[in-house]
């Protein structure tokens, strides 16, 4: 029994040393495990650190690399400022082109005045020319008779001596001129004149007459027998001493006239080849204030062209500029950023590799998983002892159990209890001893497991410290970023309004100077036209300064007035007769306005009785329809009743029409919601309606019967019997229905006798009919 106690003794003790050396190889293990998942986690920040500056530097590298060159960008605005230079010169050479183009078309204008103004008289002259001619024409016009005064021209000048020598011999007629030849023995002519005949083309008849009278002046000339002094200016003076003045003034101006009508007919070409010359001229000039306004129009396009290429290329160089300018600020920016990220790159690859010195210096792990294996083995193994000593003790106990009983059982008792007594004052000292052992084991782990909480505190504030720091400096930089993006809005923005500016300042400069030309320019003017600058003209030309209204106010309105003088035109010395012609033909058309409007009422009042006849005879009719159809409709449904109705307008001749109908045992109801056979039967009641109201000679039936059933087709051919016998209408039904062709008169077929041969076949079944009756 002692040595069982002892072995179980020693058992436990060895169990009790293998469990405690169990528990410090586990708590080695999980110290171990603790150290090595903070290397783990000092490791895992280092190198995220790491990645993370190594991803920030290849991005700034890839920023810097996507920058690209200036090169580029410098000859972009070099280029720009070249098209700038050009621009600039083209549009210097445009305005002088438009200044010379304006000027051309001024001098132009001008000319035009001139031509207008020499055209207008050149116009005048010959409407005068053709008014008067036209006046003197019909002024002397021959009055029918052959009178002498039609027969003599005399020369310019000498009108009125003709008519004073010949007197109211001229209005006779010229057959009472039998004419006398010159004589040898005439008197000469008085001193100091010369024969009338001389300056008159005049008949055969009147050469000695004429012989005989002399132009000159009047100085008292003796005259011979028979001979007359005519003056240019009409006074006559014969041989006998008679003196007259003014005798034949009508005939003097009748021969003044044609004369003048003469003078005219021979101005005139020359009239017209002047107005065809001022045409030509004015023409021209057209011509030329045409060229020069295309011109000025192709200066002030390429202007125009030359200044938007101007500004393009000034936009275009200012951004070339400001890229330039943008592309150094990025790449300052990302190279300050490039230093930045390098020294954090170097610090955390520098903390990587202190981590994994530290990771590295850590123990494996395996040796103190193998030793705690090791160990639990061992706890393993001395607890099986325990357990098998424990067995053997009570196998023990209980043979000596069984002894004692057989011993005596009091005795037994008895010595048990002291037994067990003493066994367990012993394991109470054992106890106690082991207790002792624990408590010192326990306050030995008491305090390590604070030493490890402290040191994972301490660890994990550091991380937390390193955290929130990474995060204030991520914070910076992205607060950084945002204030470099939106400085470099603002640029832009800057850049572009300062663009916007020099754009608006060269528009500025560009109207000052249109202006201040333009100010010269009617400067020049004003002194041209009006002889004086344009300060005095107000006072000059005694108008308000304050009505005056703006430049370009004032140049539209005056524009507008030059319009409107050309449109007039010049002095239409025919206005007279134009107006008179047009003033007739507003008569006539007032006239034939009139007739056309009593025309249209003729029209008017034609179709109103059109309409009246047309709307009483459509009424009559559809009133003999309307009553045909209901009678026939009853008759072919053996009952029933329908009627037509005019619907959609009250005017018959607009309204549409609606046929009611009412088979036996329904309702009254539209023709489209009867049945097909229905249907059939009501159109053919409306047909033969209309048959009796105006027949026809034929009315052919195309398969009419193809949807009515026996009792229907029997009612049909009953109602078609008594219309062909009350009307001299011919029916040609077309059937495949034998019911309706036994009651036919005649039946005609085609029928194939043999493959591909038709025949066409005639019966005659009411003839037929009469020889089955006969026989």
């Amino acid at each position: 029994m002692p040595d069982c106690d002892a072995a179980l003794a020693a058992a436990e003790r060895d169990a009790r040393d293998a469990e405690v050396a169990l528990a410090q190889g586990m708590a080695r293990q999980a110290s171990e495990a603790a150290e090595a998942r903070v290397a783990d986690a000092a490791l895992a920040a280092a190198r995220a650190r790491a990645d993370r500056a190594e991803r920030e530097a290849a991005q700034v590298a890839q920023a810097l690399a996507a920058l690209g060159e200036a090169e580029p960008l410098t000859a972009a605005r070099d280029a720009a400022a070249v098209h700038r230079r050009e621009a600039i010169a083209a549009a210097e050479a445009a305005r002088a082109t438009l200044a010379a183009a304006e000027d051309a078309e001024r001098t132009a204008a001008a000319d035009r005045d001139a031509a207008e103004s020499a055209r207008a008289a050149a116009r005048a002259e010959l409407a005068a020319l053709d008014s008067e001619a036209a006046a003197l024409a019909k002024a002397t016009q021959r009055s029918g008779r052959d009178r002498l005064l039609d027969h003599v021209a005399p020369a310019a000048g000498y009108e009125r001596a003709l008519a004073a020598a010949l007197g109211d011999d001229l209005d006779r007629d010229l057959s009472a001129w039998t004419g006398a030849a010159v004589a040898g023995d005439d008197p000469p002519p008085p001193a100091a004149t010369e024969p009338l005949g001389a300056h008159v083309a005049a008949p055969a008849a009147l050469a000695r007459r004429l012989a005989q009278v002399f132009v000159g002046s009047e100085e008292g000339q003796p005259l011979a027998v028979g001979q007359r002094l005519v003056t240019p200016d009409g006074r006559l003076r014969r041989w006998d001493g008679y003196v007259a003045r003014n005798s034949g003034a009508a005939a003097a101006e009748r021969l003044e006239r044609l004369n003048r009508l003469q003078a005219l007919a021979a101005a005139r070409p020359a009239a017209a080849a002047a107005l065809d010359a001022a045409e030509t001229a004015r023409r021209a000039v057209e011509e030329r204030i045409a060229a020069a306004r295309r011109t000025a129009q192709q200066a002030r396009s390429a202007l125009a062209q030359a200044e938007t290429a101007g500004r393009d290329a000034a936009r275009t160089e200012d951004r070339a500029a400001t890229a330039l300018e943008r592309l150094a600020g990025q790449r300052a920016d990302l190279d300050a950023r490039a230093a930045r990220i390098g020294g954090e790159r170097d610090e955390a690859r520098a903390d990587h590799a202190a981590a994994q010195a530290a990771r590295d210096a850590l123990p494996d792990g395996r040796d103190g998983a193998a030793a705690v294996a090791a160990l639990a083995q061992i706890a393993d193994r001395h607890r099986a002892a325990v357990a098998a000593a424990r067995d053997r003790r009570t196998t023990l106990d209980r043979s000596v159990q069984a002894q004692r009983e057989r011993l005596a059982a009091a005795q037994a008792d008895v010595r048990s209890w002291r037994a067990r007594a003493g066994e367990a004052a012993k394991r109470i000292t054992a106890m106690d001893a082991r207790d002792t052992a624990l408590a010192v084991e326990v306050a030995e782990a008491e305090g390590r497991p604070a030493a490890l909480d402290a040191a994972i505190l301490t660890q994990a504030a550091g991380h937390d410290a390193a955290r929130r720091d990474a995060e204030t400096q991520a914070a910076a930089e992205r607060d950084a970023d945002q204030r470099s993006r939106a400085a470099e809005a603002a640029q832009r923005a800057a850049i572009e309004t300062l663009s916007r500016a020099r754009e608006s300042r060269a528009g500025s400069t560009a109207r000052r100077e249109h202006h201040e030309q333009r100010r010269l320019e009617l400067g020049r003017l004003s002194g041209e036209r009006f002889g004086c600058p344009a300060p005095v003209l107000p006072e000059r030309l005694a108008f308000a300064v304050a009505e005056v209204r703006t430049p370009d106010q004032e140049s539209a309105a005056h524009d507008r007035l030059v319009a409107d003088r050309e449109r007039i035109g010049p002095v239409n010395l025919v206005a007279e007769r134009e107006l008179a012609d047009i003033e007739a033909s507003h008569a006539a058309n007032a006239a034939e306005r009139d007739e056309i409007g009593e025309a249209v009422n003729r029209l008017r009042g034609s179709i109103g009785t059109l309409n009246r006849e047309g709307r009483q005879r459509l009424l009559a009719a559809f009133a003999a329809v309307d009553g045909h159809f209901r009678r026939l409709f009853a008759t072919l449904f053996d009952g029933g009743a329908a009627h037509l109705q005019l619907v959609d307008s009250d005017d018959p001749l607009e309204a549409g029409l609606e046929i009611l109908a009412q088979p036996p045992g329904k309702r009254l109801q539209s023709l489209t919601l009867l049945s097909g056979g229905e249907q059939a039967l009501t159109a053919v009641a409306l047909i033969f309606a209309l048959f009796l109201t105006n027949p026809a000679p034929i009315c052919v039936l195309d398969e009419v019967d193809a949807p009515l059933d026996d009792a229907n087709i029997e009612r049909f051919c009953d109602l078609l019997e008594r219309m062909s016998r009350d009307t001299d209408t011919r029916y040609l039904v077309v059937t495949h229905n034998a019911v309706t062709m036994s009651r036919m008169h005649r039946l005609f077929g085609v029928t194939m006798v043999e493959r591909g041969v038709s025949r066409l076949v005639s019966v005659d079944l009411g003839g037929a009919t009469e020889l089955l009756t006969a026989e």
